[in-house]
């Protein structure tokens, strides 16, 4: 493993993009496939964003208050009224792109739900591959934790240090990667082990010791190949809030030659990915089956998962005044047309039933009556 992270170090300096050395240091001596003390929140905030024709990762970064067209960012979800998630480009598309989110939490489908892609920032060749979707907390029915970019400047991202990818490799539910920066160049993070296809958009995590907290500090993309096994690449923390906020050229960080979207990798799953059940449970075992595919339909309620046991009301749903229109009159006209023809049906059988014995018998009107006084004279006797 040694011998095999010296010849990446080798390869990756003749790439070109690459002309900056990695390290061969031996604290990269291998990448540790033990997770020991992954937070509960890195695999809550972690969703699955299935498009039309894509399936990715995305998590959620920030809590949003959303009132008479005004955005500002809160900290309690408390006051939050949406969530904002982060993810690529190349899996959300451009605004106003549908999808549909799914929504693990302990390791439980909670919701799956349909949204809208809010913005996109992309430049082919560049690492430059953000979308953002906002989701209001009443649709996904329950406020989703949060795990935040690091400040900016202060993500103090090392060669070598363990880092951990949560993401839904192959399409499947979201898996956890504990691994290894290789180096960190021009906005990416060349990391190990290697991503697949359904972990466009995952977060890169990495615990704090200063903040005493798990931060996200990349987000990962693409992948390339060196000395014929694939590693990681994934935009810095840093590199994302330039781009948002419109602070840098694109042109200046172009991807490595060899740098291919995760969509079009259909590799195995790394060793070492493990679902939420499973690090509960510490069982690195690997699943096979894919799972079915989701229909979107009405969430369940869950839990308020970060606003304590003491929480237990669940928040009333605002009555929506509808605008008249013709269909909508027809189509309320059509369904109250089948309520009443459906009591008209109830009705009608049951004086059916009441009715047929004293036609097809000599029973009078009044037979159920007399059969339950024959009834009752039979009880009587015996007793």
């Amino acid at each position: 493993m040694i011998r095999f992270f010296a010849i990446a170090v080798l390869s990756l300096s003749l790439t070109a993009g690459c002309q900056s050395n990695l390290e061969n240091k031996d604290d990269i001596a291998e990448t540790v496939l033990q997770f020991d003390g992954l937070s509960q929140n890195c695999f809550d905030t972690s969703v699955r964003i299935r498009s039309r024709n894509s399936i990715g990762s995305a998590s959620a970064i920030r809590y949003l208050n959303c009132e008479d067209s005004i955005v500002n960012e809160v900290q309690s979800p408390l006051e939050a009224t949406h969530v904002e998630f982060e993810t690529n480009r190349h899996v959300a598309g451009d605004r106003g792109d549908r999808h549909v989110i799914d929504v693990w939490y302990e390791g439980k489908l909670v919701s799956s739900v349909h949204c809208k892609t809010d913005d996109s920032w992309f430049k082919s060749g560049v690492s430059k591959d953000i979308a953002t979707i906002v989701v209001s907390l009443e649709t996904l029915g329950g406020a989703i934790p949060v795990v935040p970019a690091a400040p900016y400047g202060e993500a103090d991202i090392k060669n070598g240090e363990k880092i951990f990818t949560v993401g839904c490799s192959d399409g499947r539910v979201p898996r956890a990667r504990c691994g290894n920066v290789l180096q960190v160049l021009n906005g990416l993070i060349y990391y190990l082990p290697q991503s697949i296809s359904g972990d466009s958009g995952s977060a890169v995590f990495k615990y704090s010791s200063k903040r005493d907290a798990w931060e996200v500090i990349g987000r990962t993309a693409w992948a390339m190949q060196v000395d014929g096994r694939w590693i990681g690449l994934a935009m810095t923390s840093d590199r994302i809030s330039d781009i948002r906020a419109g602070r840098v050229s694109a042109g200046s960080f172009k991807l490595p030659e060899g740098a291919v979207c995760l969509s079009t990798i259909c590799n195995d799953l790394p060793e070492g990915a493990v679902t939420c059940d499973e690090l509960r449970h510490v069982a690195l075992h690997q699943e096979s089956d894919l799972p079915k595919r989701l229909d979107v339909s009405n969430q369940r309620r869950w839990r308020f998962p970060i606003r304590g046991e003491d929480i237990r009301e669940k928040p009333n749903r605002p009555f929506k005044d509808r605008e008249w229109t013709i269909i909508s009159g027809i189509t309320d006209f059509i369904r109250s047309l089948i309520k009443f023809a459906f009591w008209v049906a109830i009705i009608t059988i049951i004086a059916a039933a009441w009715i047929a014995p004293t036609i097809l018998s000599p029973l009078k009107y009044d037979w159920p009556i007399q059969f339950v006084k024959y009834v009752l004279g039979l009880i009587r006797k015996k007793k």
